[in-house]
């Protein structure tokens, strides 16, 4: 496609979503940083709230392939990724759309760092939770007596919360 105005208008607007959601990205590694720092200190109530804060994240990016397809076609481009779709942009154009995908993989990496970093000590916190349940485990089979005192029969209890690691 030419380099029209209408063209270069659209790449402009690409460029500023593309920007958009890395922005969107960079302001959840704090949010990540806390979260690790509440699962840490036991803090279930902010924990809860900083994960709802999370969730409005997950809101904000939900319609990014759609958004991303739409602005292909508008430029005329395919690709499985952002890195061939910027391969098709013209040549002056590329340089902007690099930096910007380097800086993201940057953002990504950090924000995989961190998820992971919660994810092991919340297994940790909850292998430690069930190894303080099985100390403290209640008889699995209880007796049950009649009105007369004759045992009428066994009941099983069911195991709450129990998890095999």
């Amino acid at each position: 496609m030419l380099e029209t105005i209408e063209y270069k208008q659209t790449l402009d607007s690409f460029y500023n979503y593309l920007f958009g959601v890395i922005k969107l990205h960079r302001d959840t590694i704090p949010k990540l940083k806390d979260e690790l720092m509440l699962i840490q200190s036991n803090s279930i109530d902010e924990l809860s709230d900083n994960l709802n804060h999370q969730q409005i994240f997950l809101y904000q990016i939900k319609n990014f392939d759609q958004d991303v397809a739409a602005y292909m076609e508008k430029l005329n481009v395919s690709g499985k990724n952002i890195s061939e779709v910027i391969s098709q942009l013209p040549e002056n154009e590329r340089d902007r759309f690099e930096k910007l995908l380097a800086e993201f993989k940057e953002v990504a990496t950090e924000i995989e760092f961190y998820k992971n970093k919660c994810q092991t000590l919340l297994q940790t916190k909850l292998h430690l939770v069930n190894k303080k349940m099985a100390q403290y485990k209640a008889k699995q089979d209880k007796t049950t007596y009649g009105e007369d005192g004759k045992k009428e029969g066994d009941v099983k209890i069911p195991r709450a919360f129990e998890k095999s690691i």
